[in-house]
């Protein structure tokens, strides 16, 4: 896949979420993918449960939005930049177990990190966000 064509495809995925298209955004990872989120103390395997994922996320933040930044390509590797902003007024899945909706509304910085098969479906993503800051934008730890 060529530079051009991942960048594509990773604005193409942000836009499926943005959308909230569940398949859409879904069907952007290979079958057996691994994607590696701090929310979760084991990854997640498997597009059923990147799906599921995805739809618990957005039932957590129903207004939920993503803006690119940075978009960088090496290899079989894309790394990009998120801002995230979404108001919590849905049951979040937690490290800890699922947060009751605290309607606060929250913005943060995502990073992640995909390797893209040989068919351009993505096998394996490791995100990265600061899990702290949002327990403090959602009240649930003191700043």
């Amino acid at each position: 896949m060529s530079t051009k064509d991942m960048r594509s495809q990773t604005i193409e995925r942000i836009k499926a979420w943005n959308l909230h298209s569940l398949n859409a955004f879904a069907a952007f990872y290979a079958a057996d993918a691994t994607v590696y989120d701090p929310m979760y103390p084991e990854p997640l395997q498997g597009r059923d449960a990147i799906r599921k994922d995805f739809e618990e996320f957005t039932t957590a933040f129903p207004d939920a939005d993503f803006t690119p930044g940075a978009i960088i390509q090496s290899g079989d590797t894309v790394a990009f930049e998120l801002t995230a902003g979404g108001t919590h007024t849905g049951p979040l899945a937690g490290p800890g177990g699922s947060i009751p909706a605290t309607n606060r509304r929250v913005t943060m910085q995502i990073a992640a990190f995909a390797r893209i098969d040989s068919e351009g479906l993505v096998a394996e993503e490791r995100r990265y966000f600061d899990v702290a800051s949002l327990m403090q934008q959602l009240g649930l730890v003191p700043a």
